[in-house]
């Protein structure tokens, strides 16, 4: 499931809200949200 949702944000079709919400439903830790956001190129 992580992989997939670090794929998509790279793509765009997910935004940080969504990723919080990843995170409040158990689908991803904080620490992969913080790897998804660190690693998105600018």
């Amino acid at each position: 499931m992580f992989d997939l949702i670090k794929q998509y944000y790279r793509e765009g079709y997910y935004q940080k809200t969504d990723l919080d919400l990843f995170v409040n439903v158990g689908w991803i830790t904080s620490e992969q949200e913080t790897e998804i956001l660190n690693n998105n190129p600018a």
